[in-house]
């Protein structure tokens, strides 16, 4: 039934956005570059999906409007994504969790500018808690009240505004009689080809302070999982919107934060779980309830 598979990968959506801070973090500790992992996973991610897409319709081509899409969506993914994998390494990750899924209030607010969307009650209320969520946990930190501010918490403040950015353009510029399998292929492979500079300046395979070569197996199980986030997430942005799909956050924030809290620790930080109070009586406001 076709609400039973869009509840699945709404679920499936929500719990892979909850493992992935955790995720990130260990990809940080294992020193692996984020030039590699976008490399990687995304011809492998989109080899995979090309090859399910032939499977199905037995025909490999890809039209020129999808590989347009495609082109521009991973270009707008790789930057909070490259970010993610970045500052993983320098934020804990149940900070950064909380972070990341404060992006559907910056995508509403877009909305309200650009008169997509009208001035709610309950979605500004949603906007000044998820707010409120960001500023407990920022000024909580160690030193932020006296000055010595976390620079790396405050840089991951553009993750969000970046995931604005790619969810807006993905849900509004969709190929007209596109599938998503073919969708997704072009995002990835082309994710994958926009790093080859940088891995070439920066971060070449078999650098001395490198991951080793056993490290990069946990990419192939990158690969599996992120097959099914990217057939789950663009199945949503085309048959749901960008509202319903971001809703994913109600599974994904109290995961992530409890998944980073049992493996990196966090847990008995009470201003962390108010943060995520706050930011949970936000999402309750931004999606339920009738909006003007």
């Amino acid at each position: 039934m076709l609400i039973s598979r869009h509840f699945l990968y709404f679920i499936s959506l929500g719990l892979f956005w909850g493992l992935s801070p955790s995720f990130y973090k260990h990809l940080a500790d294992i020193k692996m570059p984020a030039s590699h992992t976008i490399f990687i996973t995304g011809l492998g991610v989109g080899v995979a999906m090309l090859a399910i897409a032939a499977a199905k319709s037995g025909r490999w081509s890809v039209d020129w409007p999808t590989i347009r899409y495609g082109a521009i969506c991973a270009f707008l993914m790789n930057m909070p994504f490259g970010l993610n994998l970045v500052l993983a390494g320098h934020v804990p990750p149940t900070e950064l969790a909380i972070i990341i899924t404060t992006a559907p209030f910056f995508n509403y607010s877009l909305a309200l500018l650009t008169g997509w969307e009208s001035a709610a009650p309950r979605r500004l209320l949603a906007i000044t808690a998820g707010f409120l969520s960001t500023l407990v946990l920022i000024l909580s930190r160690d030193g932020m009240l006296a000055g010595d501010a976390s620079w790396w918490l405050i840089a991951s403040l553009s993750i969000p505004l970046l995931y604005c950015a790619y969810n807006t353009y993905a849900a509004q510029a969709w190929p007209a009689n596109a599938d998503t399998l073919r969708v997704g292929a072009a995002e990835s492979i082309w994710s994958g080809l926009l790093v080859i500079p940088v891995i070439l300046l920066a971060a070449p395979f078999g650098a001395p302070d490198g991951p080793t070569f056993s490290g990069y197996w946990i990419l192939g199980l990158a690969i599996l999982m992120w097959i099914v986030e990217r057939i789950a997430y663009f199945t949503l942005i085309r048959d749901k919107g960008a509202v319903y799909t971001v809703q994913a956050t109600y599974v994904a924030t109290p995961a992530a934060v409890a998944i980073a809290a049992i493996f990196f620790g966090g847990a008995n930080d009470h201003w962390l779980w108010m943060s995520l109070a706050l930011l949970m009586a936000a999402l309750w406001l931004n999606n339920s309830g009738q909006v003007a």
